[in-house]
C-alpha cells in the first residue's frame, strides 16, 4: 500500500505542525563521513552519547528495519515577546517542554493516518532517538542547514523544533532538498560571542548552549562569554534575517512573562516548580546558579 503524500502533509498541519516534508529512507554516507570528522575534531565536547549509533543517525533503515519513508515535521516556537532581564533563557524553553508536546502531536498524527491506512506503523522520533533531525529535515525539503549549523526554514526561520515518523510504507511522492538560501550572509558567525561557528561547523566547546546545559563542571571555561544566557543561547539566531521575518508562533502571556522575568531571583524550590515540564528541567539548580554567577561576573567586569 502506498501513502498519499498530500494526505500525510494535510494531517500533519491539522495536528499542529507548521511544515511537513517527506524523504525516501536510505543511506547517506557523505553525511556519515562529515559527522565522523566532526567527532574526530572533538567538537562534540563532553557529549559522548553522540558517538553512539553513528551509522543509524544517517541511515533510518538501521533504526526501523525495512524503513521506506521518513516523514519530517517542524513546529515553530518564535514568541511574540522576549525576556528583558539581564539574565535570559533561550526562547525555545519559554513554554512547556517541546519533547512532550511534539510527541503527543506525533501520536495524534499516527492516529489520523491510520484512519485512512489501518496498517500504518511508524516510529515517532523527537530529538532523543538516534536519527539526525536536521539532516532528514533538509533531505525532505523542509529547509536547509544554515551557516549557524541549524535548520533554517522559509516560514519559521531557525526557530523550529523537529520531529520524524519513520515508516516501512512508501509514499506516492517524495520531496527534494532545497538550495541553501544563506547566500553570503555571515551575521550568525559574527554574532557568536565565543567564535564557536566556523564555515558551517560548530565547536560545542565554545558554544553557550552546550556550556550552560550540557557542561556539568562546577565552573565554566575562563574565557566563555554567556552574553546574558543562563540556559541555552539565541545569539546566532537573533541576527538571522529569516528569523526576523518569521511570524510569531507562541504567545507569551503577562503571567508567563512575569514568571520568566523572575527566574534569575528564584530560590531552589521556585526554580524547580518553574522548570517542571519545561526544557529548563535539563539543568539542576546548582548549574543554574553557576551560569548566573558567570553572567554577573562578566557584567561587573565590563
Amino acid at each position: 500500500m502506498t501513502l498519499s503524500s498530500d494526505f500525510i502533509k494535510a494531517q500533519a498541519l491539522e495536528v499542529g505542525f507548521d511544515i511537513c516534508g517527506i524523504a525516501p529512507a536510505g543511506v547517506m554516507p557523505q553525511m556519515l563521513d562529515r559527522f565522523t570528522a566532526w567527532l574526530g575534531c572533538g567538537y562534540h565536547a563532553q557529549m559522548h552519547y553522540m558517538e553512539a549509533h553513528l551509522e543509524m543517525r544517517c541511515n533510518p533503515q538501521l533504526l526501523v528495519e525495512g524503513a521506506q519513508s521518513v516523514i519530517c515535521m517542524a513546529v515553530g516556537y518564535k514568541p511574540d515577546r522576549m525576556m528583558q532581564s539581564s539574565v535570559k533563557i533561550a526562547q525555545y524553553a519559554y513554554g512547556e517542554d517541546y519533547h512532550t508536546r511534539i510527541k503527543s502531536m506525533l501520536f495524534a498524527l499516527i492516529g489520523r493516518i491510520r484512519e485512512q491506512y489501518p496498517d500504518f506503523e511508524a516510529k515517532p522520533c523527537v530529538d532523543t532517538v538516534p536519527i539526525s533531525d536536521k539532516l532528514w529535515a533538509a533531505q525532505s525539503g523542509i529547509g536547509w542547514i544554515g551557516r549557524n549549523t541549524l535548520l533554517v526554514t522559509r516560514q519559521c526561520g531557525s526557530y523550529v523544533n523537529l520531529a520524524e515518523l519513520v515508516t516501512t510504507m512508501e509514499c506516492d511522492r517524495y520531496d527534494s532538498p532545497i538550495e541553501n538560501l544563506c547566500g553570503e550572509c555571515r551575521k550568525c558567525v559574527t554574532a557568536c560571542p565565543n567564535h564557536a561557528i566556523t564555515d558551517g561547523v560548530l565547536d560545542a566547546n565554545r558554544c553557550n548552549a552546550y556550556n550552560t546545559i550540557e557542561n556539568r563542571s562546577e565552573s565554566l571555561p575562563e574565557g566563555i562569554n554567556l552574553s546574558g544566557y543562563a540556559f541555552g543561547c539565541d545569539c546566532c539566531q537573533l541576527v538571522c534575517p529569516y528569523n526576523a521575518a518569521a511570524e510569531s508562533r507562541v504567545h507569551v502571556s503577562d503571567e508567563l512573562f512575569a514568571e520568566l522575568e523572575s527566574l534569575p531571583d528564584a530560590d531552589v524550590a521556585t526554580f524547580k516548580r518553574a522548570a517542571k515540564h519545561r526544557a529548563l528541567s535539563r539543568v539542576k539548580y546548582a548549574q543554574w546558579q553557576r551560569n548566573i554567577k558567570k553572567i554577573i561576573s562578566l557584567i561587573y567586569y565590563f
